[in-house]
């Protein structure tokens, strides 16, 4: 056989064979194109139990107030639209908060961060500072509380109404 004849015969068996098994395990790897995928997802709360506390606490203590909890940083900081509007978006994009304090008409007014030991390791203090120079750039107040020290009722509806007040 001349070696052109078997040239040709490899490349039909390629084209012919080989490709179409090959797309066909490809397209067996995207769950969407079966008839009822079984996609990996499990439910998970949204808060952990101290943040539930905290959560609570500010209901009590803010009854004028909206407060909403794990809110993307994204969803309270608005770029302005220039030709660094990606890098700014990029920026705070996978930040968020523990609870976000508005406004009846929604204004955010002041987020709050409640830290446990984690925000002591290095990658966490430099979110954080970028987490609290886009804030407050913005002029939303940020609170942090450590872990097991949220202030009293009272306390904490003083500090809110005085930030309120300033935001003006």
């Amino acid at each position: 056989m001349k070696p052109s004849l078997i040239f040709t015969l490899v490349v039909l068996l390629l084209i012919f064979v080989v490709l179409p098994i090959c797309l066909l395990r490809r397209r067996n790897k995207n769950p969407f194109l079966a008839k009822h995928p079984k996609l990996p997802y499990l439910r998970r709360a949204l808060m952990t139990a101290t943040e539930m506390d905290v959560y609570s606490t500010l209901l009590e203590a803010l009854p004028d107030y909206m407060v909403f909890s794990q809110v993307q940083a994204s969803r309270v900081l608005e770029v302005p639209k220039s030709r660094e509007t990606y890098y700014w978006f990029n920026f705070v994009s996978r930040l968020s908060y523990d609870f976000v304090i508005c406004r009846a008409d929604s204004t955010p007014i002041a987020v709050i961060e409640v830290d446990d030991r984690s925000h002591e390791l290095p990658e966490r203090q430099e979110a954080d500072n970028r987490k609290n120079k886009a804030t407050q750039a913005a002029g939303v107040a940020v609170v942090r509380w450590l872990v097991g020290e949220t202030p009293s009722h009272e306390e904490i509806a003083k500090l809110i109404r005085r930030i309120d007040r300033k935001s003006d």
